[in-house]
């Protein structure tokens, strides 16, 4: 007779697809309790999660590396043309405002994309207008998705 741990791992090979399909509707159900409870975390372990992510990039230059040149690429891709001097300086106080606010408030803040640069149905744009200075907990709070 098999062990309950070899049964279990039997029964979860056999019902991978409905685990996987009654696990998405729950998340869909339980969407905003989901995302509190992922920003109550970050908040109460941000030094751990700090400490973790440089690990992280240390152990996985090349990774790393290329998903920032991919998200560079992406936002490059993002920014039109028709963008002049003074847009690029509003978008870089942006970035300094987030700088001083993280610094004044002990809090680390963000520039966030009001309308995502690539969502699911409607992208926007790496201009001014489309960005907004938010604690960073709030913007990962947008983020989660399922």
């Amino acid at each position: 007779m098999a062990s309950s741990k070899e049964y279990y791992a039997e029964y979860r090979e056999k019902n991978r697809e409905t685990l996987r399909k009654y696990k998405q509707a729950w998340r869909l159900e339980n969407k905003q309790k989901q995302q509190e409870k992922e920003a109550e975390y970050y908040r109460k372990n941000q030094e751990k999660i700090k400490q973790y992510q440089l690990i992280y990039k240390k152990q996985n230059p090349a990774k790393v590396n290329a998903l920032s040149k991919k998200r560079k690429t992406n936002k490059k891709l993002r920014t039109p043309c028709w963008l002049t001097e003074t847009h690029f300086e509003r978008i870089e106080n942006q970035y300094r405002l987030a700088n001083l606010l993280t610094k004044v408030t002990g809090q680390l803040h963000h520039v966030d994309h009001i309308i995502p640069l690539h969502g699911k149905t409607v992208s926007g744009l790496h201009t001014p207008s489309n960005l907004q200075v938010i604690l960073a907990v709030e913007n990962l709070k947008k983020g989660i998705s399922f």
